[in-house]
């Protein structure tokens, strides 16, 4: 069964009309998700700027903070998920030092999932501390679930 590329996960989730309460609801569902499989993982979620969430379950460290900032300056420059980034290098048969910009503080990896509003690009979803396609899958499932009825 192939996967399903990051950029269909991209378009599923379209647009929505964020407001900061529903951000700070879906950072807890997906720590929640952390907790219950006891997996050290971190989340973070960035509105408009600004660092809105962010928890660590036990076992994430500061190694985590690291790669959400790099996740976050991945999904700014791009406009897409870090996965999205990853997917291309890979399809292109690239190396990163070959994408003809400084990638030590991007993450080519999932676990950076942009947000969007009918203006564009309002924030971003992070998760750090799986392998990185479960960190894009947590957030997946988990905007699937906080959505679900909603849009």
């Amino acid at each position: 069964m192939s996967r399903v590329s990051a950029l269909e996960h991209e378009s599923e989730f379209g647009v929505h009309d964020w407001k900061r309460e529903e951000l700070f609801e879906l950072g807890e569902l997906m720590i929640s998700s952390g907790l219950k499989e006891k997996l050290p993982l971190v989340v973070a979620i960035f509105f408009k700027g600004q660092r809105i969430f962010q928890k660590g379950i036990e076992g994430s460290s500061a190694d985590n903070d690291l790669w959400v900032q790099r996740k976050l300056n991945t999904v700014e420059l791009t406009g897409h998920s870090s996965l999205a980034l990853r997917e291309k290098v890979d399809s292109l048969n690239l190396q990163e030092s070959e994408l003809g910009f400084r990638t030590s503080d991007l993450a080519v990896c999932g676990g950076g999932f942009p947000i969007f509003n009918k203006d564009g690009l309002v924030g971003v979803l992070i998760v750090s501390g799986l392998p990185h396609l479960d960190d894009h899958d947590l957030i997946v499932n988990s905007l699937r679930e906080f959505l679900k009825g909603r849009k």
